[in-house]
């Protein structure tokens, strides 16, 4: 049996007996952890209203690998991010953000920067909290860009995915370009051929889709700053549908904004007419 302390952040939590909880979080240097607050709900315990999502706390367990769920110790916050429970755009986005890390995360496996990701984006949520409901968007479209890179599934959004080389625009229509989501994003005219001979499918993407997505990767949620909701939605769009492709799960925070047929399809003829 080995102590051991590290800073966290809830990913689950269920009530265990009359007072109890069962928590699984993810640590910063120890990964994902199930553990078990007896008493979590007594006002004498040591952690009596302190496993709450969003916060991030410094917890101590009793580490034994052979059992499946480790004794918590103690619990002390170190961040409170109370606003996101009031501002529901914010809280819609913590929560999606959260079932994404739930996903991902693996016992006894470090993932600082997977951690890291996760904290900053919540702490922009509550800086953000009260602001129009596009800042909260924008941070999520951002973590998700981001949490795709971590995962090494970035989306590539300005060169050819497949030769790397240059991918212009389509020669029949000059405002999109060649996409697959199983060739790993946008394609040039050759590679796009290659890859419908391969049986992969292959659509088109708008280019200032890929372009608005590309500059929220690199700068963050600030380079969203002029963006409307439309324009923000065609961007998520096309994030969390390549997410729902490489996952091969839809979280259950993202199901009714995909329920939305494709917002960057291309107009059939007789819509063009």
């Amino acid at each position: 049996m080995v102590v051991v302390a590290d800073r966290a952040l809830l990913l689950q939590r269920y009530a265990y007996s009359e007072s109890s909880l069962v928590v699984h979080a993810c640590t910063r240097e120890h990964g994902r952890v199930h553990l078990i607050a007896k008493g979590a709900y007594r006002p004498t315990s040591r952690y009596f209203a302190v496993l709450d999502y969003f916060d991030t706390l410094e917890l101590e367990w009793d580490h034994n690998p052979a059992r499946e769920l480790s004794n918590l110790r103690s619990g002390v916050l170190r961040v409170r991010r109370r606003e996101l429970c009031t501002d529901l755009a914010g809280y819609r986005a913590a929560m999606s953000i959260g079932e994404l890390v739930d996903l991902a995360s693996r016992p006894a496996h470090s993932e600082p920067a997977l951690f890291d990701l996760f904290e900053d984006s919540l702490s922009r949520l509550q800086h953000g909290a009260g602001m129009p409901r596009t800042h909260a968007e924008l941070v999520q479209v951002v973590f998700e860009l981001r949490f795709l890179h971590h995962l090494g599934l970035s989306v590539s959004l300005e060169r050819c995915a497949a030769c790397g080389g240059e991918a212009p625009p389509l020669r029949a229509n000059r405002s999109r370009a060649a996409f697959s989501a199983g060739a790993g994003g946008r394609l040039c005219a050759s590679c796009a051929a290659e890859a419908r001979a391969g049986g992969r499918r292959v659509g088109t993407m708008p280019i200032h889709v890929l372009d608005d997505a590309a500059r929220l990767h690199r700068s963050g949620d600030e380079a969203g700053a002029g963006f409307d909701q439309r324009r923000l939605d065609r961007v998520r769009d096309l994030v969390e549908r390549f997410l729902d492709y490489h996952l091969e799960t839809r979280p259950r925070t993202q199901r009714a904004f995909l329920a939305v047929p494709n917002r960057n399809a291309e107009p059939s003829r007789a819509q063009a007419r």
